[in-house]
């Protein structure tokens, strides 16, 4: 393995784990906005999406990718980051009713039906953590 793979792999170890800590975030405030304050799916995950976006945020420009030679500031920089976020979450909260749809529709095991957005959060989840590893990279990076 060159330098260059060993780097971007090193890179995408570590983000995956800090991404892991978000997700633990955001899984917590998911499963209280879900389970106690019976919060749709897309709202739920629209709202806990941006607690670990920001952190994932925070900690990924300032340990894991090196900082460009851009002149935009980190904030402009997270400003770009929460609008990708926004659309991101807008659609994975959209594939998350889908999928909680399909759960309800087509199975009859009371205990997935009851965790049925869990189950959602979980699916669509490596999805999200894959498209960040790339985004932020390139925001912190490249421009």
């Amino acid at each position: 393995m060159d330098g260059k793979a060993a780097s971007l792999l090193k890179k995408a170890v570590k983000f995956f784990f800090t991404s892991g800590i978000g997700f633990i975030m955001d899984f917590t405030a998911y499963t209280i906005m879900t389970q106690v304050f019976e919060f749709s799916v897309m709202r739920a995950n629209f709202l806990s999406s941006l607690i670990g976006a920001t952190f994932v945020f925070i900690v990924s420009t300032h340990k894991i990718f090196e900082k460009s030679r851009s002149t935009l500031p980190l904030p402009v920089k997270y400003g770009a980051y929460i609008i990708y976020q926004l659309v991101l979450i807008f659609l994975v909260s959209e594939l998350g009713d889908l999928f909680n749809g399909l759960i309800h529709t087509h199975f009859e095991f009371e205990l997935l039906l009851r965790y049925s957005k869990l189950v959602c959060k979980v699916l669509i989840t490596p999805l999200t953590m894959t498209c960040n590893f790339f985004v932020m990279r390139f925001i912190s990076e490249r421009i």
